[in-house]
């Protein structure tokens, strides 16, 4: 492990601090590197607005050979970029002798040169480690005891008052042991955990127990993935795989602007696109809303044409209609070309998406009309105008 601790002079920023998290771009082969290419890494080269870009893990999808020409990409970028070593970005080595030798990152060493490392920006702490360790049948998510007491130090050197991102691949709601990374985490009041690997978004708390037996929740964000659901789906118009992500979301990141004072909102971008949310209907009267990067206390009203009131919304736990779509298009597309699989057809299942919202319309709406989505929580807020669609 190659552990840097960087202390940088208090920044002069008077604006925000605007940071991209970018989730799983997972190449997986040259066709699919082409993809990030001419997606998410041109849109990242081409804004101007980013301070900072972090990646969230898994740049390729086991083939480590692409590492190389996925930095000379992040290189292109007209900001830092930082990373973090995800489970698909190790090194798979052959079985000599009816002996395997474990997964490493050898390779990412080499290439991206470090493991865990912390600097300061704009008045934020950004610790960004592998929490990806062997474990179970291959890997799990945790951190070793050398990690432990060196992130336990990298945040009792923090000023209390100063956020402190902590980045890692694996999210750490699904920490194999969870206690001990409460206990530290306890020793900081102002943070904020970001993480990747789900192939899905999701905004959730992780518990910490306080010194004073009381417990308090620290938020996460699971930003997705820019590959979506692995590269895999029927092309648009643009020539790229839709890849739906199982929650209904399409591939994108979250952009975080950060104030010196710890405070900061959030923004869930797609990728080549602006999308933030959807409107659907079902039967005429079920609308049903999809706010990509919504959190459970969110606050969801829609009003309707021709309506000066808004209407409120239950978030509801349900698969998000473009999920439902995937799977109705999928009765139409063989899985397999030959022997082959067939790239276009989506591997999706009905799971339960974590940002829809519900509501019974006492007024029929048809599917087109138009209609606007206001979006409120603690660090995202939108207003969005945007067409009906019918749910499958």
């Amino acid at each position: 492990m190659v552990a840097l601790f960087l202390v940088a002079a208090p920044s002069s920023y008077s604006c925000p601090l605007r940071v991209a998290f970018v989730g799983d771009p997972q190449a997986d082969g040259m066709n699919q590197l082409e993809y990030c290419r001419k997606t998410v890494y041109k849109e990242l080269r081409e804004r101007k607005d980013l301070d900072l870009v972090i990646v969230l893990g898994d740049l390729v999808n086991n083939q480590v050979e692409l590492l190389e020409p996925t930095k000379a990409s992040l290189d292109s970028l007209p900001c830092p970029w930082f990373c973090v070593p995800g489970n698909h970005d190790r090194d798979v080595y052959p079985v000599i002798d009816g002996r395997k030798r474990p997964r490493d990152i050898s390779t990412y060493r080499k290439v991206i040169g470090y493991e865990d490392t912390t600097f300061v920006k704009g008045g934020i702490r950004f610790i960004l480690m592998n929490d990806v360790r062997l474990g179970g049948k291959e890997y799990e998510g945790g951190f070793r005891d050398s990690q432990k007491h060196w992130l336990d130090s990298v945040l009792r050197a923090t000023p209390k008052n100063m956020l402190a991102v902590l980045s890692a691949h694996i999210p750490f709601t699904q920490f194999t042991a969870k206690d001990s990374l409460s206990a530290i985490l306890a020793v900081h009041p102002n943070l904020l955990l970001v993480s990747g690997h789900t192939h899905k978004v999701e905004r959730k708390s992780f518990p910490v127990g306080l010194p004073d037996g009381e417990t308090a929740s620290v938020p996460e964000v699971q930003a997705g993935a820019t590959c979506g659901l692995f590269w895999l789906g029927v092309k648009g118009n643009d020539g790229f795989p839709d890849a739906t992500m199982t929650c209904g979301a399409p591939r994108g990141y979250f952009v975080a602007d950060f104030k010196r004072n710890g405070k900061y909102s959030l923004t869930y971008k797609t990728v080549l696109g602006d999308d933030v949310a959807t409107a659907w209907v079902k039967d005429g009267s079920d609308m049903i809303v999809n706010v990509y990067g919504g959190a459970p206390d969110g606050k969801v009203q829609v009003k309707l044409p021709g309506r000066k009131s808004w209407i409120e919304t239950d978030r509801v736990k349900r698969t998000a209609p473009e999920a439902l779509a995937v799977i109705e298009r999928n009765k139409s597309i063989p899985k397999k070309i030959g022997k082959e699989r067939n790239p276009e057809y989506t591997p999706m299942r009905e799971r339960k998406s974590p940002h829809v919202w519900s509501a019974t319309l006492d007024t029929p709406v048809e599917a087109g009309s138009a209609v606007k989505i206001r979006y409120r929580d603690s660090s995202m807020s939108f207003t969005v105008r945007t067409d009906v669609r019918r749910c499958p």
